[in-house]
């Protein structure tokens, strides 16, 4: 069975800046740290889903051009890493869209997936999912199980669904434990759970049929320079991801050594009604 790699190519300062207010970054960390994920996704002979935000398109074309000529697909990201709980809907739809256009001038290539950053799409934010067929989308990758229930579906749910006969809706991998589900499915949900216990999990899933969504960010892969002093950022969150930098290389090895593993789009084809 294959199963879904997926990476937000996200700068970790910026993100810093966005979240908690901390100092614009003098340095963008995303290039380095990137094209270090690609090397390695190539050592792997592996490919995966790429979530750009659009202000890091802009800035590294160049690395975009390489994601699309390594054969990873590329999907939406937003514009400036703003989920859309934080935005109103008027601009919400501009994100997606500029975003859009903007990797689809540099790969001259539809991008059809999405996910939101922070997690955004919420039972209070569901308007989200029409911006997103409106502006050409057809797959996401954002719904936890909060917002599963909101539509009307099991939080426990892990195969794709069709909202509106327009998009297919990939839920994020979960576990229920004691009761209450929660996403387990790479990132920080499972940044201090040993791979051992990851992979049994998984294979769990896919003796059951279901295949698994993985993900998390170059920084978590391939730290590069001032990311790995996060005691410097100021943050909490900071503290959070620094001290695991670089574990995600390990985790996905392994990974690697015991599944299929490949694009949302190429690991889910086989679930999607036509």
């Amino acid at each position: 069975m294959l199963n879904a790699l997926c990476f937000d190519i996200d700068d970790l300062a910026y993100g810093l800046h966005m979240k908690c207010g901390s100092a614009l970054p003098s340095e963008y960390l995303v290039e380095k740290e990137t094209y270090g994920l690609l090397e390695f996704l190539d050592t792997l002979q592996v490919k995966a889903t790429m979530f750009v935000p659009g202000y890091v398109a802009d800035l590294f074309p160049a690395l975009v051009k390489a994601m699309a000529a390594g054969e990873h697909e590329i999907g939406g990201h937003g514009h400036w890493h703003m989920d859309a709980g934080s935005l109103q809907r008027d601009e919400f739809r501009k994100e997606i869209v500029i975003s859009k256009k903007i990797i689809e001038d540099i790969t001259s290539k539809e991008v059809v997936v999405y996910k939101d950053p922070c997690w955004g799409i919420t039972p209070l934010t569901l308007w989200a999912y029409d911006e997103l067929i409106d502006a050409g989308y057809r797959m996401d990758n954002t719904a936890h199980p909060s917002l599963l229930k909101a539509l009307g579906r099991s939080s426990e749910e892990m195969l794709p669904f069709q909202y509106k006969d327009a998009l297919t809706v990939v839920p994020v991998t979960s576990v229920t434990l004691f009761g209450k589900t929660t996403p387990f499915n790479g990132g920080l949900f499972c940044a201090y759970i040993p791979a051992t216990i990851q992979i049994r999990y998984y294979k769990n899933l896919n003796a059951r049929g279901v295949p698994f969504n993985y993900y998390c960010h170059p920084f978590e892969v391939s730290p590069r320079d001032t990311n790995r002093h996060f005691w410097e950022r100021g943050s909490m969150r900071a503290s959070f991801y620094g001290l695991y930098f670089g574990i995600y290389r390990h985790y996905i090895s392994a990974l690697a050594a015991h599944f299929r593993l490949g694009s949302l789009k190429d690991a889910y084809t086989d679930f999607i009604q036509p």
